[in-house]
């Protein structure tokens, strides 16, 4: 009998309807370090998982590591569980100069330049956040303080492919920037996409990681790790706002 998630191996009982992913496994313990009585209820591969209670309800934070098709993997499998509301706390390079290292992205939508998502349906088919999620979001990083933007990201396959094709990427680059997308990071095609198809909510808060400068990026350094902390603090207070408002999941 095919296991419904062989890749992430957590029992379906153990994730609370509220899910926190991250690419990065060393920041699974960052996140659970905000929830009561954090346990590791899971690991295997790139999947690391943890789940606590916030406010009484059970909450889990889960890793995905890089890309979108593991991400893919990651929100199928967890689809299959009692998983209801997912939030990705990433981190994510500018596309538009205003956008500063440690500034919090809370992305409404992506521009689907993934290869994964046209898998599973055609292109012209939104990867779109769900407004509540984005509501509960914006409410908290308005609580925690942390600079933010809200608005469209893009969503590639290709962390380097800049580099061997400066000119597409340049042109592309200024096309996204003219048409006001706000930054660029690899998984959130993935997330919305799949997570309307299997009719969960989602949402995501990136920290820029990458500022651009009249020289180039500028890159990580104290200003990005506070407000990566910030960005975790705003995921975990819009669980909390979701929470007190009673939201049916």
């Amino acid at each position: 009998m095919e296991d419904p998630r062989y890749h992430i191996r957590v029992e379906p009982d153990a994730i609370g309807k509220y899910v926190i992913v991250v690419g990065d496994r060393g920041r699974v313990e960052r996140v659970a370090k905000y929830l009561e009585n954090p346990t590791k209820v899971g690991e295997n591969r790139e999947y690391l998982t943890y789940t606590g209670y916030l406010l009484g309800e059970k909450v889990s934070v889960m890793s995905t590591g890089m890309g979108a098709p593991a991400m893919a993997i990651g929100i199928e499998e967890l689809a299959t569980t009692n998983a209801k509301v997912i939030i990705r706390v990433g981190t994510t390079g500018a596309i538009q100069k205003h956008l500063k290292l440690g500034d919090s992205v809370i992305a409404t939508a992506a521009v689907r330049m993934d290869g994964t998502t046209a898998q599973y349906i055609m292109p012209e088919f939104p990867a779109v956040a769900d407004f509540r999620v984005v509501k509960a979001l914006i409410e908290a990083a308005k609580v925690v303080g942390n600079p933010y933007h809200v608005g469209i990201v893009l969503s590639t396959d290709s962390y380097y492919g800049r580099k061997f094709d400066p000119e597409r990427h340049s042109y592309i680059g200024k096309q996204l920037e003219k048409a006001g997308v706000l930054a660029v990071e690899m998984e959130l095609g993935a997330l919305y996409v799949i997570g309307a198809l299997k009719g969960l909510l989602t949402g995501s808060v990136l920290t820029v990681r990458e500022e651009l400068s009249e020289e180039g990026y500028i890159q990580a350094g104290p200003k990005f790790e506070q407000g990566l902390e910030n960005s975790i603090k705003i995921a975990i207070k819009a669980i909390e706002i979701l929470i007190k408002g009673g939201l049916m999941v």
